[in-house]
């Protein structure tokens, strides 16, 4: 991968402004030399001065640069520096071991000590960090500091890979000398008083909050270096996953066309099956989601906020995947071939697939990546409680998520009614999904969530921007679709044909509205698309991230597959398919779209954080009193720490480095 698609892979995004600005400046140098002139001896004294003119152009560019990335730097380190030392007081309050020594905590003891005799509260009445509370502040907060000198690295490495551009192109030394004098000598460079805290923060952790078990500690707070590769068994256990779905997958088929469920269990039989095999073919999706991602540089990570230390790798999508496609094949091989296998009533492979499956999910073991699961469970319980919780980008994007999904949760719906009002009553197959009144209100949970979330982030946002409402306004038009469609359904048979019929022609107005609406939000507001109308990114937007046609082939699929419902009330109408299969074929064919809608939506996030979520979050701490402040301000002005006094004129150039 080229330094520049690793530069935009590994920043943090809501710090994307203080970076230096790579790939400008490398198109400055690309410019600078197409717009040279020829080297004909007789215009020598032009091209010197060009030249000359340039680099002094360039390396103005990057001062502004050099600056902006160290004056952010120290601001960052500053912040950094006085959390430590509130955490340090936490940690000291509760921990009540006056006179320990570990680490750097002798002064703040001594200075505790002789403040107060006996492990008295230092937080006077005010509420003190719980162990728990203490853990994930120290790990939240040594991941701020990972990021932080990721930040430096990343610059570094930057500003050496543009200076050593900027010679080859230009044949000139100008490039390591400006590099040498400037960024080598630049506080931001200078990792020693960062590397101090970072060590400090791993001591105290271990001696406080880990028991003294350094291995504990270390697995609790490290984070795997950014863009680390899929460990190799990861790999091959997926590869095995994947081979023995495929070899069941073809199994089933076959078995399927040489001996189908009978014809009275046949519509049962797909409907039951259906609403797993989505899960499948998402799960897989996802995993190629994320692989895209990954490869073009768009950090999910951290847009999700999700912790780096136990994020799934794509292998890992992969494995879950297959693991639920090889669980869904074998129910379906047991149902087909029940009676060889001496089971009477085959109704119960389902069941007992959607059991399985369900206990995967939720069994609090260490399998199955257990932190990935209870993170995905909790999201859900945000999604459904959507109005009781501030919106985060995981949250709106998995109600959207849902939204993609109607069909599958229709589909579970009925698997619960026909095991509840069926199965266990052996009565007869139920049909699918018909004169039940919840169906209407199961597909319209999904967009009530996604509506009651926009109406959250508008209560919240400041500005009470109209853009929320406007989102929300979106989502309200499908109670109306769904509305009629019920209507039309329950009135269809006292009229002659269905276009006599006026639900009917409330129901396309309905989704003529709604489909129109959603494209337009979509490659406008979703994906950032139009914002330029002439020059090479016609249509697009000035910043990219996959290649260009591949913008233009979104514009078209979404399209395409928002207005799919129209064949499929065509097809419904002339007969030309069951109202079952076409269903069916347009719940695929929307989770394709939304598998194609992720790629861009995160790619416009990563780019312009369009949706203005933090993708870090900040360690929120009780207020301090006089006290406490006075003992923070000593612990600050020590000599390892920031001091808040401003040196004079003359001195900022000889404590350049030992400032920070």
């Amino acid at each position: 991968m080229k330094f520049g698609k690793t530069f935009e892979t590994h920043l943090t995004i809501e710090w994307r402004q203080q970076y230096m600005r790579y790939s400008d400046l490398k198109t400055m140098i690309k410019q600078g030399v197409d717009g040279a002139h020829t080297s004909d001896s007789s215009h020598a004294y032009a091209v010197e001065a060009y030249y000359k003119a340039f680099e002094e152009a360039f390396f103005s560019e990057c001062q502004n640069e050099l600056d902006r990335v160290n004056n952010f730097f120290m601001e960052k380190l500053a912040e950094a520096r006085r959390k430590h030392a509130t955490l340090k007081l936490q940690l000291l309050a509760s921990a009540r071991v006056p006179g320990h020594t570990s680490s750097g905590m002798s002064l703040i003891s001594q200075r505790t000590e002789q403040a107060r005799p006996g492990p008295v509260n230092t937080f006077g009445s005010r509420k003190l960090m719980s162990q728990r509370q203490l853990r994930t502040a120290y790990s939240e907060f040594y991941l701020s500091l990972v990021l932080i000198q990721n930040f430096q690295s990343l610059n570094e490495t930057g500003f050496r890979k543009i200076c050593k551009k900027y010679d080859k192109n230009l044949r000139s030394s100008s490039g390591a000398a400006w590099f040498e004098r400037h960024v080598a000598q630049a506080p931001f460079t200078d990792q020693r008083s960062l590397q101090r805290m970072v060590l400090e923060v791993e001591d105290l952790y271990t001696f406080y909050l880990a028991g003294g078990d350094r291995s504990r500690a270390m697995n609790k707070l490290r984070v795997p270096p950014l863009g680390q590769p899929t460990p190799a068994q990861m790999v091959f256990r997926a590869g095995l996953a994947l081979g023995m779905f495929l070899m069941l997958f073809i199994a089933t088929a076959i078995s399927y066309w040489r001996r189908p469920p009978l014809q009275a269990n046949i519509l049962a039989f797909m409907s039951l099956y259906r609403g797993p095999f989505t899960w499948v073919i998402f799960n897989f999706f996802m995993a190629a989601n994320v692989t895209g991602w990954q490869r073009s540089g768009v950090n999910h990570v951290l847009i999700f906020e999700i912790d780096p230390r136990s994020h799934l790798q794509p292998a890992t999508f992969l494995e879950i995947a297959c693991t639920f496609g090889i669980l869904w094949t074998l129910s379906m091989l047991g149902f087909l071939y029940h009676i060889p296998l001496n089971v009477q009533d085959p109704f119960v492979f389902p069941l007992a697939l959607i059991l399985t499956m369900l206990l995967l999910l939720v069994i609090p073991l260490p399998i199955m990546n257990w932190p990935a699961r209870w993170w995905t469970m909790r999201l859900l319980g945000r999604v459904m409680t959507a109005p009781l919780h501030y919106v985060g980008f995981a949250d709106f994007w998995m109600g959207d998520q849902l939204n993609s999904l109607v069909t599958c949760l229709l589909d579970h719906y009925y698997i619960v009614r026909f095991y509840a009002t069926s199965w266990l009553r052996a009565g007869e197959v139920p049909p699918y999904l018909t004169t039940d009144v919840l169906v209407p209100i199961m597909c319209c949970l999904p967009a009530w969530f996604r509506l009651a979330q926009c109406l959250r982030r508008f209560r919240d946002s400041g500005s009470k921007s109209i853009t929320y409402l406007l989102n929300s306004g979106k989502y309200s038009t499908t109670f109306f679709v769904v509305l009629f469609s019920a209507l039309r359904i329950r009135t269809d048979g006292g009229y002659a044909h269905t276009f006599a019929n006026p639900y009917t022609w409330l129901l396309l107005a309905a989704s003529v509205v709604s489909t129109v609406y959603c494209y337009l939000w979509d490659v406008i507001k979703d994906f950032g698309l139009f914002r330029i109308r002439r020059g090479e990114h016609i249509f697009l937007r000035e910043k990219l991230v996959y290649p260009q046609s591949f913008y233009y082939f979104v514009i078209v699929e979404n399209l395409l597959l928002r207005w799919f419902w129209v064949l499929e009330f065509t097809f419904q109408h002339h007969k030309l398919m069951t109202p079952y299969n076409a269903r069916t074929l347009a719940s695929l064919l929307e989770i394709t779209r939304r598998f194609i809608w992720n790629y861009v939506r995160l790619e416009n996030e990563h780019l312009y954080n369009c949706g203005k979520f933090r993708a870090t979050r900040d360690i929120h701490l009780a207020a301090l009193n006089p006290r406490q402040e006075r003992m923070l301000e000593d612990m600050m002005d020590e000599s390892d720490g920031v001091s808040n006094r401003r040196p004079k004129p003359d001195e900022r150039t000889r404590l350049g480095k030992e400032y920070f």
